[in-house]
């Protein structure tokens, strides 16, 4: 690509404020007259945080009906707009882009990934892995780690609360606010519980209201609900869901410190960073006696793996978490059972069935 074929323009910067979409018409004539040659060419567009221009979404289509190449990104939920779709006639991909991997985070921090690793390297990783699992890998508080409780503070008010309440003129904010710190605090929940837990602390709010800010917040990519692997459409619902937030930043900031709650939602992103849809290529399972494996992944229709997550490997939990791997393992044909703590490893073999027991960090490493 050459560098006159493309045309960059962020729609926050302070000097073009107010941009209409007149003067979006107008800054492409003014592209074509300083660059004429372009007129008859397939150009590149970058038009970031676009959705602050009322009807962006008429310009692009009218690049893209001229067979132009346009990137378009921004950080609003105006951007998910079922809206835009039908604008854009099916022409547009989403990519979406989250929060840091804990590879990316050590690329920042100039590790990289080996076979290998010295005392020193292990126990810089582990230290990284401590921050990760408290503080997430929103960029601002990885590179500004000295301003992590601000930073996420802000994008919770901000980004998360601002935004979610202008773009579907929510009323009930402090409704809103109460559900999202429901969904970091709860390990299982369904639309009929939140509603129960509201009006249970005199939060007067209808159960459609409570499903619509669920969904709301699920748009906004900052909330995720994983479903149980079960045929039974009626079942799946009865069973509920088991919330995850989009960054541990998060849950830290509303006050979670269970570290296994932590370790739990950490995996979980990991999961949908590595391309994983939730409810489509990973769910959680329940066993025909009731106990629960925390991940089983889908690849071509039938389950690939087995994922138990919990923070210690001890006496308290061992029966449980062994056997509803060993359980899972015999009800879905599934051979690959994985185990992840914070630092275990061995490989425990029970049942004629073989469960490797990883630390996070190896696991992480190894994706």
């Amino acid at each position: 690509i050459e560098k006159n074929e493309t045309l960059y323009v962020n729609l926050e910067d302070p000097r073009v404020i107010g941009t209409t979409l007149e003067d979006l018409l107008n800054l492409l004539d003014v592209y074509y007259s300083q660059f004429p040659e372009n007129v008859k060419k397939r150009n590149y567009f970058f038009l970031d945080e676009v959705q602050t221009v009322q009807n962006w979404e008429k310009f692009v289509r009218y690049l893209l009906d001229k067979n132009q190449r346009v990137v378009i990104s921004g950080s609003s939920s105006r951007l998910l707009s079922k809206e835009i779709a039908t604008e854009l006639r099916g022409r547009g991909i989403s990519l979406k882009v989250y929060p840091f991997s804990f590879k990316e985070i050590l690329k920042s921090r100039n590790l990289k990934p080996a076979p290998f690793y010295s005392t020193y390297e292990e126990a810089k990783i582990k230290k990284l892995l401590r921050e990760y699992l408290v503080w997430g890998g929103y960029p601002e508080v990885v590179l500004d780690f000295s301003l992590r409780r601000e930073i996420l503070r802000e994008i919770i008010d901000l980004t998360i609360y601002k935004d979610i309440v202008e773009r579907w003129g929510i009323i009930n904010i402090k409704a809103l606010k109460l559900l999202f710190r429901m969904l970091a605090f709860s390990t299982h929940l369904s639309i009929s519980k939140a509603y129960k837990n509201l009006k249970g602390i005199g939060i007067n709010v209808g159960k459609t209201t409570v499903a619509n800010y669920l969904e709301f917040l699920e748009d906004s990519l900052v909330f995720y609900p994983l479903r149980v692997l079960i045929k039974s459409y009626k079942l799946q619902e009865l069973y509920g869901f088991k919330p995850y937030l989009v960054d541990n930043g998060l849950l830290t900031s509303l006050g979670v410190q269970d570290e296994g709650r932590l370790l739990e939602n950490l995996v979980f992103t990991e999961l949908l960073k590595s391309g994983l849809e939730p409810n489509r290529d990973v769910f959680y399972y329940r066993t025909r006696d009731g106990k629960e494996v925390d991940f089983v992944i889908l690849e071509k229709g039938r389950v690939k793996q087995a994922i138990q997550v919990t923070y210690e490997l001890n006496e308290s939990n061992y029966e449980r978490e062994i056997s509803a791997l060993v359980g899972a393992s015999k009800e879905l044909n599934c051979r690959d059972l994985l185990l992840i703590t914070w630092d275990q490893e061995e490989t425990i073999k029970t049942k004629g069935k073989e469960i490797k027991v990883m630390p996070l960090w190896k696991w992480l490493l190894s994706k």
